[in-house]
């Protein structure tokens, strides 16, 4: 199955470049200092922010297999906490990968999140920012509808959207719906409450040793894919191809003492119409 892949300001810009041969060359780190400069806006120094740290961190990236998509929208944000939300596995940032032809809301191809530190005067240090290639370009570049919010304690994730000031950017270029912003937010969300659920995530190792994996090699293979600079996980793979089976769905429950710790877990998967199944003819499919 192939994947939208994020591509790096670096890469765009270079593309840029060759529409514009007479301008200078700009290293990365003159686009990085360009962007990072507080007179730029403020999405682009949060651009700038994740582009930076996704290169340093190697480039980690989960991809969401199409029988994940949907469920992965369902959390109530107005049951999670802004202190609830964390980067899994100790990422700093993250870029989400959706399949060609299964977009979220035949829109999004790519989203990527990633921590943010605030000033104390938004009632906390901690924030989260998450960009949606949706498909707008200019110069073949993909812009990005960027949004960024508090993690706070006190607050829901709900209530920290609505508190969010409405900018007059969201006026010009491709229009995105709400619902679609609010189905990646909650996206994003799921994938730091899923954390590390072997069920659910899996990592991925190099394209020829895929045929190959098996409970005794699989950390030798993830490693040798890591030395190539392949970080990436699964999200779904395993429960992708399984015929006549109702697949197990996320959900949110709440644990510890006085329930009060968040966790997504997965309800059991069952086979539907089981006698069905075993009378399904078998012998017919091509060699």
């Amino acid at each position: 199955m192939n994947f939208h892949r994020y591509e790096p300001i670096l890469t765009g810009a270079k593309r840029v470049a060759k529409l514009f041969p007479q301008l200078p060359k700009l290293t990365r780190h003159d686009i990085l200092s360009v962007l990072n400069d507080r007179t730029s806006g403020s999405m682009q120094r949060l651009h700038a922010h994740f582009d930076t740290c996704w290169e340093v961190d190697r480039q980690p990236y989960y991809r969401i297999y199409p029988s994940l998509i949907s469920m992965l929208t369902r959390l109530n944000l107005e049951k999670v906490r802004g202190s609830d939300i964390s980067l899994p596995r100790g990422l700093r940032c993250l870029s989400v990968q959706f399949p060609l032809g299964h977009e979220l809301h035949d829109e999004v191809r790519t989203m990527w999140i990633d921590h943010v530190d605030l000033d104390p005067a938004h009632g906390t240090t901690r924030g989260i920012s998450i960009g949606l290639d949706h498909g707008e370009e200019q110069n073949s570049v993909p812009v990005y509808l960027i949004r960024c919010f508090p993690l706070k304690e006190t607050e829901s994730i709900e209530e920290s959207l609505d508190a969010l000031p409405v900018s007059a950017s969201l006026e010009y270029g491709k229009q995105l719906d709400d619902t679609i912003i609010r189905d990646a937010i909650r996206i994003a969300c799921t994938i730091c409450l899923i954390g590390d659920d072997p069920e659910l995530v899996r990592p991925e190792v190099l394209s020829k040793d895929e045929c190959r994996v098996n409970e005794d090699n699989v950390d030798s293979l993830v490693e040798r894919a890591r030395r190539r600079g392949k970080i990436g996980w699964t999200l779904g793979k395993s429960i992708e191809v399984i015929p006549h089976y109702r697949r197990p769905h996320p959900a949110l429950v709440w644990t510890g003492t006085g329930r009060k710790i968040p966790k997504i877990v997965m309800r059991s998967g069952s086979l539907v119409h089981r006698e069905a199944v075993v009378a399904v003819p078998t012998g017919y499919g091509d060699d």
